[in-house]
């Protein structure tokens, strides 16, 4: 890469990240309102800022990211504990709807749906509480600190991005996703697999403006990150139908329903691992390029 486009690099990924700390607090108004669809799109922005960071710490001295990226992961967990009941409780509302009436038997729907729909509510409040707290405003003075230096190094976007597609490529060969595969497709490896594809994938929409390959691996990496986060969140839902059974099982209810959205869920993981396969040869041929 010339010394020219490697500065327009630079500056391409410190611009996103600005855009990004925008984004952020733009988001925690939303959060505070209680709008549809806010508390994911902040943390889908902590995630974000906290990957790019770390994929571009090169740009900044030594450790003066570690801070910043601690406290993104703060909030990310704050965040997840009101996003996850959210997302569970949506996932099992489509499935439920999905199955003909005769095969919905008892109090199914408050054990999966009003319980997790609880679960959220008391999750935003805590969530709201947090970002009118000093640990809030703080981390958004610490990141604007550390995006108003000027840049350490002008060579960190080409190595940011091969090593991040290093990276993804060693996980997904960890989990058996490719010809030359040495693990099995574990829940736990294809999760490794998923979270590298998301950092491959922030890491090259950041620079995504300097050049086309970067677009082409962001591309591929983004499906990569949906397929597996339903394969995630299908592995984590038959581990909440399996307990709602459990209980349900103890109170005298019919466990019936449960049965059958359980088989749905493991259908639906089966089917993640060839469908990521492909995904992971297309990131390959794209990453080349970088």
């Amino acid at each position: 890469m010339g010394k020219g486009r490697t500065s327009d690099g630079t500056t391409a990924v410190l611009a996103a990240l600005r855009d990004y700390a925008d984004q952020l607090d733009a988001h925690a108004d939303e959060v505070r309102r209680d709008e549809f669809d806010s508390v994911h799109q902040m943390r889908v922005s902590a995630r974000r800022l906290r990957s790019v960071l770390g994929s571009y710490r090169s740009l900044f001295p030594d450790g003066d990211t570690d801070g910043v990226r601690a406290e993104l992961r703060w909030l990310g967990t704050v965040l997840g504990n009101a996003r996850d009941a959210e997302v569970m409780a949506e996932r099992f509302r489509e499935l439920l709807d999905a199955q003909p009436p005769e095969l919905i038997r008892g109090p199914v729907r408050h054990r999966l749906i009003e319980t997790n729909e609880l679960a959220y509510r008391d999750a935003h409040t805590e969530a709201v509480a947090t970002l009118d707290g000093p640990r809030y405003e703080a981390l958004l003075a610490a990141l604007d600190a550390l995006l108003a230096a000027a840049p350490h190094r002008h060579d960190a976007v080409r190595s940011g991005l091969n090593h991040a597609s290093r990276r993804m490529r060693k996980a997904a060969r960890r989990a058996g996703l490719t010809a030359r595969g040495t693990g099995e497709p574990t829940p736990e490896r294809l999760h490794t697999v998923r979270k590298r594809a998301k950092a491959l994938r922030y890491a090259a929409e950041a620079a995504a403006s300097t050049r086309p390959s970067p677009v082409r691996a962001g591309k591929a990496a983004k499906k990569l990150q949906t397929v597996l986060g339903d394969h995630h969140d299908s592995v984590v839902a038959r581990s909440r139908l399996l307990a709602a059974a459990d209980l349900a099982r103890g109170a005298g209810e019919d466990t019936f329903t449960y049965g059958v959205l359980t088989a749905v869920e493991a259908d639906r993981v089966r089917r993640a691992v060839p469908r990521s396969r492909k995904l992971v040869r297309k990131i390959r041929s794209a990453s080349r390029k970088l």
